[in-house]
């Protein structure tokens, strides 16, 4: 879904980020006269970006956030407090929202870029490094480095442009939500960061990875996770990729895109352009919502642009 909202009412701006976020409660820091929000949104079940501009001072407190949210400042100031936590971010820096905490949010005519995901998603990333999701939590608010911070701002530009698609592929979506949840997993600091070393995974039969394989190959148009492929191969993750890197010399993110790679390929060649078949709608069927990306893998696997293919 997406919205498109303007207003001058913070009563209206109230209800609509409780409604969006968590229970919000604004209060105006200078002129009322002066206020104005505007947002546009899009959104899922699962996942949510949006873009916004406050054309004047505000203090918020809001109730606790049971979802990962992260804001990246495009204008202005953005100053957050949570339990003995407080950071500030100002033009191009982000800064996360920690989960379970009351905030303090002070903006001073901000323009944000917001992406909220859920806390699940995250759990399962520091689950395959080493952390139990009970133990699970973020140290901090502000990204570990500038160039962390750039991550963070490419990845939420990767999640709007996936729903900014004509169709949001369950395939697409799942693939967002997990770049989203290992990008704020390698941004802010967090506690699979500071955890001990723990034994590596040992011998992993070749079978197992023959298991891995097939399900991809049943599954690659479906929103699969490497909990799911590890779980068909009975291995735990950590054992699903030793056994790819060490059997194949690949990662098993990197076998999947190529086995949809290959997919793609196939109903590329079999495509009839003139019939309307779109190098877009085969893209977007395979779960690549990015057609630029799609473009490099494709032509790094194939030698030809996937437009080539398809008036072959």
């Amino acid at each position: 879904m997406r919205a498109a909202v303007e207003s001058r009412d913070l009563g209206e701006f109230q209800e609509l980020m409780t409604r969006r976020y968590v229970d919000h409660r604004p209060r105006l820091i200078g002129n009322p006269r002066d206020f104005l929000f505007r947002s546009r949104s899009a959104w899922t079940s699962a996942l949510t970006v949006e873009q916004a501009r406050y054309r004047t001072g505000l203090a918020i407190t809001t109730e606790p956030f049971e979802s990962v949210l992260a804001a990246t400042v495009l204008e202005g100031r953005l100053d957050v407090t949570a339990g003995r936590q407080r950071s500030r971010a100002g033009g191009g820096e982000s800064l996360l929202f920690p989960p379970g905490l009351e905030l303090g949010v002070i903006m001073d005519r901000t323009a944000l870029r917001v992406a909220q995901f859920p806390v699940e998603a995250v759990a399962r990333v520091a689950g395959r490094l080493g952390v139990d999701p009970a133990d699970f939590r973020f140290d901090a608010m502000i990204p570990v480095s500038a160039a962390a911070n750039r991550l963070w701002a490419s990845t939420v530009t990767y999640l709007a442009d996936v729903l900014a698609g004509p169709v949001v592929q369950p395939i697409m979506l799942s693939a967002a939500v997990e770049a989203a949840a290992t990008a704020a997993v390698t941004v802010f600091p967090n506690t699979t960061m500071t955890v001990g070393y723990t034994p590596g995974a040992g011998q992993v039969a070749p079978a197992a990875v023959r298991r891995a394989v097939a399900y991809m190959e049943a599954n690659a148009t479906e929103p699969i996770t490497l909990e799911q492929i590890a779980a068909a191969s009975g291995i735990g993750v950590r054992a699903l990729q030793a056994g790819f890197r060490r059997h194949l010399d690949i990662t098993p993110v990197a076998y999947l895109r190529r086995v949809r790679l290959d997919g793609a390929h196939r109903d590329l060649q079999a495509a009839d352009a003139a019939g309307g078949d779109t190098v877009a709608d085969i893209a977007y069927r395979w779960g690549f919502p990015n057609l630029g990306r799609f473009a490099g893998y494709y032509r790094a696997a194939f030698g030809r642009r996937p437009s080539q293919t398809l008036q072959t």
